[in-house]
């Protein structure tokens, strides 16, 4: 009988030490995901852009100042940039009571002839609630905020502290919509308490 107790009170001790390693789990990750992302900081001076949204509202760099701010620049032809925008709705969504957070999708390289018509429809047809200015070619066939920005390839990702400070740059999309969020709320976090 005696060895039985042990038994049932071996796997009990078992139980209560797996349990307590998962819980510390997830505070081990998130503070490593932490130290990684310090790490990845920079601080340039974000360049201010002047752009109109599909409203045909004017959005600049400088009317957003004292917010922090979330770039995607994106296509309606690029997958990779598609393939982010759950994760990207999702971040939206956490954040769409924080009068201190913004996120602009700033559309470029567009190829076709229609590229606001194009954009209207892509979004009105996959349901995002996204705010979207246009980076339209200009007389000489540039792409001003997407040069300016020194993107060469999208999706681009811009966290701009409340200065107006590049603190976070990031290309492509890889992973889950959870981990994606995850990391955009910590980055938008340190950006928060950037200084």
């Amino acid at each position: 009988m005696i060895p039985f107790f042990r038994l049932c009170l071996l796997a009990m001790l078992s139980v209560l030490a797996y349990t307590s390693l998962r819980a510390q789990s997830p505070a081990n990750k998130a503070d490593s995901l932490h130290k990684k992302l310090l790490a990845e900081m920079i601080g340039l001076p974000a360049p201010d852009f002047t752009l109109k949204d599909l409203d045909g509202n004017i959005v600049s760099l400088k009317g957003l100042k004292g917010k922090v701010i979330v770039i995607d620049f994106w296509s309606t032809w690029c997958v990779p940039c598609k393939k982010s925008f759950p994760a990207m709705q999702l971040a939206v969504n956490a954040y769409k009571n924080d009068p201190f957070v913004k996120f602009l999708f700033i559309h470029t390289w567009e190829t076709t002839k229609t590229p606001v018509e194009d954009v209207k429809n892509y979004i009105a047809k996959s349901g995002f609630n996204f705010q979207v200015a246009m980076d339209l070619k200009d007389g000489t066939g540039r792409n001003a905020a997407v040069e300016a920005y020194g993107v060469s390839a999208i999706p681009a990702k811009f966290i701009i502290d409340k200065a107006g400070n590049i603190v976070f740059k990031l290309t492509g999309f890889t992973g889950t919509d959870a981990a994606a969020l995850l990391e955009i709320s910590e980055r938008i976090t340190l950006a928060k308490n950037h200084k």
